[in-house]
This record gives C-alpha cells, structure tokens and sequence, in this order.
C-alpha cells in the first residue's frame, strides 16, 4: 500500500483496492477499519477509480469528449480475488492474473517489526479470534503457541508465526498462476519505506 500510494505521488496511475472495500485483505484485514461496504457499493466505487484512470475528458468546441486512453498501466496491489467480505470482479481478477507481477522484496525482520507497529496496539482479543479463523491452515501447534505468546504480551514471538505462514500462502499463491515466471519482477526494498527501494 505504501508503494501505491508512493507511485500516485510520481504520478502514476493507482487504484487502491484495500481502500474501496475497507479491508486490508487477511484474517486481520478488518481490524481497526471501518464496516466493509455492500458488494454493489464496492464495485460502483471500483468502477468509477478505475474510470477515473482510464478515460481522459477534452473539451472541443465547447463540448466534453471521452478518449479511452487503453494503453494507461494501472497500479493495484495482488489481492486475493476476495477482500474481506467483498469480491473483486471476475474480469478485472483474471486482468489482474495476466499482468505483470513486481514483487517487493524486504527483508523478513523489517516486514515483521512494521506490523508489530500496525497491528501490536490493537485489541488482543480481537486478533486471538483471527488467529482462530485462520488454525486449519496455520495448524493447531502454530496456532496453540501464537495465541499463548500473545496472552503472555509476546507480540513480535506471536506474529513471527503468522508472518512465516503468509508469506508460505502468498509463495504459493503466486506461484500458481500461469507464466508467473515471465509476469514476475522482483524489487528489493531495505525497509518498507518505498524511498529505500534498490532498484
């Protein structure tokens, strides 16, 4: 999200696809954001950013012209085709599958310690019933020892746990789309601060 929004500011074109459906797009998406919008509210909104970057007004004659600009590159992050409760459409998820992939790259303990920052100060609780809507996947010993760690205000222990098995989703994931290897850009970044980019 930081990249995007670091992309807008250069004056690229952006859609924020975390932002429109409120969630930020895991177990723990929901937390400190506000309600998720209808289905029908999502994709109106949706419709129109992309709208937004994508057509291009000119007056001639006085009169407003639409030119469809279809060469412009939109900038999204790579959801999953559903956000928290919302889905994104089919024809922008299989665009979004097809297109060129730039991977950011930063290194494990600097990922961890931003969201021990982002996701520490919220309600315990609250992240113990996500952990509980994610053991199947997580495993009952991995999911056991997080909540444990998190009762016993072990935060970082807690969500080395549950970054280890995101970014072991997220590999597979990615690497099951089709011609990943010719879509796949990797970037490597020294932190997450998008000015610290390498490449």
């Amino acid at each position: 999200t930081k990249v995007l929004h670091e992309l807008k500011e250069n004056g690229q074109k952006i859609v924020d696809l975390e932002a429109l459906a409120n969630h930020k797009g895991s177990a723990f998406g929901g937390m400190g954001q506000p309600p998720q919008r209808r289905q029908e509210m999502f994709e109106n909104m949706l419709a129109q950013e992309l709208s937004d970057v994508s057509i291009k007004m000119t007056e001639i004659n006085g009169s407003k012209t639409i030119n469809h600009q279809l060469s412009t590159v939109i900038y999204l992050e790579d959801e999953s085709q559903r956000i928290g409760n919302l889905q994104i459409p089919m024809p922008l998820w299989y665009s979004m599958r097809k297109a060129p992939v730039f991977f950011v790259d930063i290194p494990f303990e600097e990922r961890l310690g931003h969201i021990v920052q982002e996701y520490g100060k919220l309600d315990p609780e609250k992240l113990i019933d996500a952990i509980g809507r994610i053991t199947q996947k997580l495993g009952n010993l991995n999911a056991k020892t997080a909540i444990s760690l998190l009762n016993e205000g072990k935060i970082r222990e807690s969500f080395d746990i549950l970054l280890n098995y995101y970014d072991k989703f997220y590999f597979k994931s990615l690497h099951n789309r089709e011609s990943i290897n010719s879509l796949l850009h990797t970037i490597s970044f020294e932190s997450v601060n998008p000015a610290n980019a390498k490449t």
